[in-house]
């Protein structure tokens, strides 16, 4: 029990003492906050650069931290912690990595269609792709055929 309060504290510090520096420096310097999070016992560290926001995932003991900073105040836009898996654990030293894309989702931006909701309703529409607002296999998808289920040729089989 002792030693899981440690590492909780000890990754709340981590969390606390990098958005402390990080807002402090308006511009995140990566290089530091990676100092950071080393100085306060993470042995493992990826860095993953997005064009407006750094993600970084710091292993320490059995735990890994997840923070997400917005690259330009150095605000932090989320927070995880998360039992560290087998492998990160065997893991040491720094790794960086750059996305095309941002780690966090604005409200507005998970509204885009995919290619299980066809038509924005939340439902998966993987049957049906013609934004019909028919979720369903027998809804009209234009392909020509009656996909009512029905074979329904006036004979009584």
């Amino acid at each position: 029990m002792m030693k899981r309060l440690f590492l909780t504290t000890s990754a709340a510090g981590l969390v606390l003492g990098g958005a402390a520096w990080a807002q402090s420096q308006n511009v995140v310097d990566v290089d530091a906050l990676v100092t950071e999070y080393q100085t306060r016992g993470a042995t493992y560290v990826e860095v993953y650069q997005g064009p407006t926001q750094i993600k970084v995932e710091a292993t320490q003991g059995n735990q890994t931290l997840e923070v997400v900073y917005d690259a330009a105040t150095g605000a932090i836009l989320y927070t995880e912690l998360d039992p560290a898996d087998a492998e990160d654990m065997r893991r040491s030293g720094v790794e960086f990595n750059r996305e095309d894309r941002d780690f966090t989702l604005d409200d507005d931006e998970d509204d885009d269609d995919d290619s299980y909701d066809d038509d924005d309703d939340g439902y998966d529409d993987d049957d049906d792709d013609d934004d019909d607002d028919s979720d369903d296999r027998g809804g009209d998808d234009d392909d020509g055929d009656d996909d009512s289920g029905s074979d329904d040729d006036g004979d009584d089989d």
